[in-house]
């Protein structure tokens, strides 16, 4: 099959690579207008290397890189968005001009934003949202990529297909092992919104004291915030059931990714796993507030309203994080009006 990946950041190239050496035919898009290093070699050599879990190196040979739209979009059967979250508005915008019958759009990750997509693109188009990536890992330099996990299971949600497209595209696809209901059901299962913003704003004076020095998934989740997580859940959930979509807790549906061995504590496996994260984020001005809250926890807020279900949790992570950062994050958020 013939991918576009849109963006070339570390998402971006790591599933690229993955695609080619499942044998596709990739194009990379880049969108910003920010200027790469990173970009500027690929352009120049084009090829870099992956580094699997610190064992392998694979040589990915890029079959082509632009910053054009048009040539990218019209020929491609899968366009996969790697950007943020924050940019898909103005990616659905971009590529509306060209994109065709019958082309598939995959998401990752997604806070609902298939909605966004189909305001500007009027097309009988097929979509794919995904909670969360299927691998993480880090730009070393601008023509190498470490790769330094993989989710052990993913979940997506599909629009559009028949049961038989479906199957074709998982054998073509990355493995997903969970279809869950909907587009609202991918976003908030998407962690993110929840890890990201709780652990940020309730360790805002010791991001700012320590000057760098500091580790969320080491030192923000003590027990007290492990009762706030608890506590926004339980909005979540109730939100979950009124959708008609199995509920799920923040800490099960982590184990459920990341854990091979389902019989163990989903605490003592979040646990294990903040042990082994990277250290940050060093600024209060960082996506994991100012991307997660308009785009996740604003998105949360309106379902509830628009559900008639109070969420005190989620608007107290709102209204506390716009104050620490000076921002209305209502007033670009993601707020769906209708369901």
């Amino acid at each position: 099959m013939k991918y576009t990946v849109i963006g070339t950041g570390n998402v971006g190239l790591i599933h690229g690579a993955y695609l080619h050496l499942l044998g596709h035919e990739v194009t990379f898009l880049k969108s910003s207008t920010i200027n790469s290093d990173t970009f500027n070699v690929l352009c120049d050599k084009k090829e870099y290397s992956i580094n699997d879990f610190h064992k392998y190196d694979h040589k990915i040979v890029i079959h082509n890189i632009t910053t054009s739209f048009e040539a990218a979009i019209p020929g491609a059967d899968v366009i996969l968005v790697t950007t943020t979250t924050l940019q898909h508005e103005d990616i659905a915008k971009r590529i509306a001009p060209y994109v065709k019958d019958g082309q598939i759009i995959c998401l990752m990750p997604s806070y609902a934003s298939m909605a966004v997509f189909k305001r500007y693109i009027d097309k009988n188009i097929k979509y794919v949202e995904f909670e969360t990536t299927v691998y993480n890992g880090r730009i070393l330099s601008p023509s190498k990529v470490n790769v330094s996990f993989q989710n052990c299971r993913v979940a997506a949600s599909f629009t559009n297909f028949t049961e038989e497209e479906k199957e074709q595209f998982k054998s073509a696809f990355f493995p997903i092992d969970l279809e869950r209901k909907s587009s609202y059901d991918i976003a908030l299962h998407n962690p993110n919104m929840i890890v990201h913003t709780i652990g940020v704003l309730l360790s805002a004076s010791r991001i700012e004291y320590s000057q760098g020095e500091f580790w969320l998934y080491k030192e923000a989740f003590t027990p007290a915030i492990i009762n706030v997580i608890k506590q926004f859940d339980v909005e979540k959930n109730k939100i979950l059931k009124a959708l008609k979509c199995p509920e799920l807790s923040y800490f099960d549906a982590a184990k459920w990714r990341n854990e091979e061995d389902l019989n163990k504590d989903s605490l003592e496996v979040f646990r294990s796993f903040s042990e082994e994260a990277s250290k940050g984020p060093n600024s209060l001005n960082h996506r994991y507030l100012k991307e997660d809250i308009p785009m996740g926890v604003v998105m949360m807020e309106s379902l509830g309203k628009l559900l008639e279900i109070e969420t005190p949790i989620a608007t107290a992570i709102i209204n506390l994080s716009g104050a620490l950062l000076n921002i209305d994050f209502r007033a670009n958020g993601n707020i769906i009006k209708t369901i």
